[in-house]
C-alpha cells in the first residue's frame, strides 16, 4: 500500500498488519513496516501514539525530538522511540530509510530499558547494518506479494533486532564517560570473568567511586549489570535456540551448568529447563493458532 502523508513519495511502499489475541497478549507484534522515500515536508508531531518505532535509516537526514532533546540522523543511524512519549521527526530533502512498528510482550520495557543503557534514541554502530539488512529483507518479503511466516514469527525476528541492538548500546555521539565505557566493556566480555577491579581498572578509576556513579547513572551496581546482559541472552538462548543448559551456561559466562542454573533459578523464580518449557510452550501454542 501508500502512504497518503505529505512528504512521501510515490515509489515509498508500507504494509499493515492485524496481529491475533493470543499474540498481542503474549507476544511481540509488528504492526506496521515500510521503506520510506521523503522531502522535507514529511514530518510527524505526536503527543502519543501506542507502539515502538524503529528506523534504519539508508541516506539523507531526519531531525528528531524524543524526551525533550534533539537530535539529527544520518545514513546507518538506527532510531528506536517509545511513541508513548511525546515526539516528532521530520525529513530533509532525499532522505530514504525503512522502518517497523511493534507492541506487545515486553516490547515497552526492553526499547526504554535500551533507551536508557544507550543515553538517548539514537544507536550508532556496527550492528545498525544487520538492523538495516533484516528491515530490508522483511519490506522486500511483503513488497514480493509474500504472506505467512515472516509475520507469523515476527516475535523472534524483534527479538533478534533488539538483541544486536544490546551488543553495544551507546550511541557515539559525544565522548564516553567512565560508565558508558564499563558498560561497553561488560557487554563486549559478559562471557568472561568480569570483576569490579577488572572494570575499574578499564576506566582509570578507584573501584568504589566507580561503583558508585555506575549505580548512581545506570540504578544498577556493575556485578548486577553484568548478570542483567548474561541473563538477557540467556533468555534468547533459551528460547530461540536449541543449545544445551551447558552450552548456554558456558557462553553466557559461567564456569558450570550449576552454577549457571542456580543464579538463574534464584533470579528468576524458574530453572533454565523449566523456563524454556514455558516460553516455547508460548510459542507452540501460537503457531498452533495461526496454522
Amino acid at each position: 500500500m501508500k502512504s497518503i502523508d505529505p512528504g512521501i513519495l510515490t515509489k515509498s511502499v508500507c504494509f499493515s498488519f492485524q496481529p491475533s489475541e493470543f499474540a498481542k497478549e503474549h507476544l511481540k507484534y509488528m504492526t506496521w513496516c515500510g521503506h520510506y522515500y521523503c522531502t522535507e515536508e514529511y514530518r510527524i508531531e505526536r503527543e502519543t501514539y501506542p507502539y515502538i518505532l524503529l528506523v534504519f535509516v539508508r541516506a539523507g537526514k531526519m531531525d528528531i525530538s524524543y524526551e525533550n532533546k534533539k537530535y539529527t540522523i544520518g545514513k546507518g543511524d538506527v532510531l528506536l522511540m517509545d511513541c508513548m512519549h511525546p515526539h516528532f521527526y521530520h525529513a530533509h530533502n532525499g532522505l530514504e530509510f525503512l522502518y517497523i512498528h511493534f507492541d506487545g510482550g515486553d516490547a515497552h520495557a526492553v526499547s526504554n530499558l535500551l533507551i536508557h543503557n544507550n543515553r538517548g534514541p539514537v544507536f550508532r554502530q556496527e550492528q545498525c547494518l544487520r538492523v538495516g539488512k533484516l528491515l530490508y529483507d522483511c519490506v522486500q518479503f511483503y513488497e514480493a506479494g509474500n504472506v505467512g511466516n515472516m509475520f507469523q514469527d515476527a516475535y523472534l525476528w524483534i527479538d533478534q533486532i533488539l538483541y544486536y541492538l544490546t551488543l553495544n548500546s551507546i550511541a557515539e555521539i559525544h565522548e564516553k564517560s567512565p560508565v558508558e565505557q564499563s558498560i561497553q566493556y561488560i557487554q563486549k566480555y559478559s562471557n568472561q570473568n568480569i570483576t569490579l577491579e577488572e572494570l575499574a581498572g578499564e576506566v582509570s578509576l578507584s573501584s568504589y567511586y566507580l561503583a558508585h556513579i555506575f549505580k548512581k547513572q545506570t540504578g544498577y551496581a556493575p556485578m548486577e549489570y553484568v548478570l542483567k546482559i548474561r541473563l538477557e541472552k540467556a533468555f534468547l538462548l533459551l528460547v530461540h535456540s536449541q543449545k544445551t543448559i551447558n552450552e548456554i551456561a558456558y557462553e553466557t559466562g559461567y564456569g558450570s551448568p550449576a552454577a549457571f542454573t542456580n543464579i538463574f533459578t534464584r533470579k528468576i523464580g524458574l530453572s533454565p529447563t523449566a523456563y524454556r518449557k514455558l516460553e516455547q510452550g508460548k510459542l507452540s501454542s501460537y503457531r498452533k493458532e495461526q496454522d
